[in-house]
């Protein structure tokens, strides 16, 4: 009976993953559209606005730091910009 339990909570881990992945893989794909889209469309300008100036320090504070990666996230979280639109802003700080 203990294995006819192990058996089933693997098998459901297994297939509860598999959805987590496939659910990642979407929201990359669609992301993905999305910026290119907002780029074809110029709006990429928009998302500089949400851009306060404690945000811009703190980002200043993680690139001295050189945590440039956090500071991307972070800014990424922030603004909704793209990977490239982010890095290259946190790379011109």
């Amino acid at each position: 009976m203990e294995y006819v339990s192990m058996v089933l909570i693997v098998i459901l881990f297994t297939i509860f993953s598999t959805n987590i992945s496939e659910l990642h893989r979407n929201q990359k794909r669609i992301e993905s559209k999305l910026d290119k889209v907002i780029e074809h469309l110029g709006l990429y300008e928009l998302s500089m606005e949400h851009i306060s100036d404690d945000l811009k320090s703190e980002l200043i504070g993680l690139v001295s730091e050189n945590k440039r990666v956090k500071a991307i996230k972070k800014l990424r979280d922030a603004t909704g910009m793209g990977l490239k639109e982010a890095k290259d802003y946190v790379d011109s700080l």
